[in-house]
């Protein structure tokens, strides 16, 4: 039958020159658009029989238009493999100007074109490399998404990878390559439920102490000005002089340095800063001995380079330093990010300002309080106890485990008569709800003492049979409307005159 069906979706098969031909509608599987696939086949298999069928024509986007007409469009979504397109894509977001510098305002930062990069190259053109663009089905889409999930990749990491596939045919479709994007974008919200990042491992002090006496001298200053900033690798490793104010103990951090690219730069990830180091003399002592080291200094020469004068790379130091002194150490090991995870950890369990830290490591307090808030001090366990002792001097023993404010013992003395009015009004449907004038006093007063007459028998009654009255109006207070307070109230099926 040269109409068919695949996952509810109708599509036309046929042969042409010997060359099989699947092409796909779209359409669902309904008797009209059954009938409409009927006519339209019906048609070709006439124009075929008759030797005057053009596949251009009727299939414009053919899958097989490019076996028919070498000479198509390249532009065209289905005349190019999803490789040249992929590939032309990612070039035309490319950051970087023709003579390799960074363009101000791009769309991008390298890093992330970069790290884009490696995803199409292992990901994507493995996945989709020859299939025409407009062959890429959801079918296809979903398979894909479960191939990353089965080879172990990480929720968050799936989602990203998914996420630029999104884009890129979403691209297409604003190009008028393809009529709809064939990724479906399936929900984060089980994946922003997550609070804290599972991969943050910071180290001690005192593991920080062993890590400082075991590296090798000319990598300990280095190391010691990280550990008492945060930062990234990228942003430690394109500090330059001429961002130090050594009188006022700043830092402008302006731009990141990316080794692997030939040593390209940027500004930050999260912009440019100004850091006040002030909090540690000793970070400026220390970059004062390394200033006054040097021969001579310029403001765009490099803080920390290797012996021959060769700004570090951070993938180098990880490699090279990092890893074999937390070895010698006895340290386990860990990657070269837990310096920032360290500085963050140690300065919130010390009680530092969230906002502080956030500025400090250029992040935002958002971060700071989704991946790091277990370490907090206020929110571990035993959170509390600071509110308690602050009022520990106006509440007595008794009072502290009551969940509102209590009156004085002096309000409570009285009759008996006049602990159980209260109670007597409520069963009445005579109290008015608290506002904010000055009845709210009294209101107050009138919860507190319900609670004491459900407490106290009254007249020989059980404490908690109700009681009920008629006609009480506390001072202060306004008289409800005659039709409230006239209504007979009941008590266990009886009213008050036929008790």
């Amino acid at each position: 039958m040269p109409v068919r069906v695949k996952h509810g979706k109708l599509f036309f098969d046929f042969s042409w020159r010997g060359i099989r031909c699947k092409e796909y509608t779209g359409l669902a599987d309904t008797p009209e658009n059954w009938r409409r696939c009927v006519q339209k086949i019906a048609a070709v298999d006439r124009a075929i029989a008759r030797g005057t069928f053009d596949y251009r024509q009727h299939f414009p986007r053919g899958s097989r238009l490019h076996l028919f007409f070498p000479d198509a469009r390249l532009h065209d979504g289905a005349a190019t493999t999803f490789a040249d397109y992929i590939l032309r894509w990612h070039k035309q977001r490319s950051p970087f100007l023709p003579n390799g510098s960074v363009g101000t305002g791009a769309e991008l930062h390298p890093s992330t074109w970069i790290h884009d990069e490696s995803l199409i190259r292992r990901h994507f053109v493995p996945a989709f490399g020859p299939l025409r663009l407009d062959e890429v089905d959801v079918a296809r889409c979903r398979e894909f998404r479960r191939t990353l999930v089965d080879g172990g990749l990480g929720g968050k990491t799936v989602s990203n990878i998914v996420g630029l596939l999104h884009k890129a045919f979403n691209d297409a479709v604003e190009d008028g390559l393809i009529e709809r994007n064939p990724v479906l974008r399936a929900s984060s919200r089980r994946l922003s439920s997550r609070r804290q990042r599972l991969t943050a491992d910071p180290l001690t002090p005192h593991e920080i102490e062993g890590f400082l006496s075991r590296v090798p001298e000319a990598f300990r200053d280095l190391y010691s000005i990280w550990f008492q900033v945060g930062w990234r690798s990228s942003e430690i490793v394109a500090l330059r002089f001429g961002w130090l104010d050594f009188n006022r103990q700043t830092i402008v951090l302006q731009r990141a340095r990316i080794p692997r690219w030939g040593g390209v730069e940027a500004e930050p990830k999260t912009g440019r800063r100004l850091v006040d180091c002030s909090y540690a003399p000793e970070i400026f002592r220390v970059l004062a001995q390394i200033r006054n080291s040097r021969a001579h200094v310029a403001g765009e020469d490099f803080v920390f380079v290797n012996s021959d004068e060769v700004p570090l790379s951070q993938e180098w130091l990880n490699k090279r330093i990092w890893k074999p002194t937390l070895r010698r150490a006895g340290i386990r090991e860990r990657g070269q990010y837990c310096i920032r995870d360290t500085f963050i950890t140690l300065s919130l369990s010390a009680g530092e300002d969230p906002g502080w830290v956030a500025r400090v490591c250029g992040t935002s307090e958002q971060m700071i309080f989704r991946h790091y808030r277990s370490w907090i001090p206020g929110l571990q366990t035993g959170a509390g106890n600071k509110i308690t002792a602050a009022l520990s001097s106006v509440l007595k023993p008794q009072d502290r485990g009551l969940p509102s404010p209590k009156p004085s013992p002096a309000s409570e003395e009285g009759t008996e008569t006049q602990q159980s009015q209260p109670l007597r009004m409520v069963e009445a449907g005579g109290i008015e709800p608290p506002s904010e004038d000055l009845q709210t006093t009294a209101t107050t007063r009138l919860v507190r003492d319900l609670e004491l007459a459900r407490r106290t028998p009254t007249n020989g009654l059980p404490a908690s049979q109700p009681i009920v009255i008629s006609g009480y109006r506390p001072i202060g207070e306004r008289r409800l409307p005659s039709p409230l307070n006239d209504v007979p109230t009941r008590c266990h099926g009886r009213t008050a005159a036929e008790r």
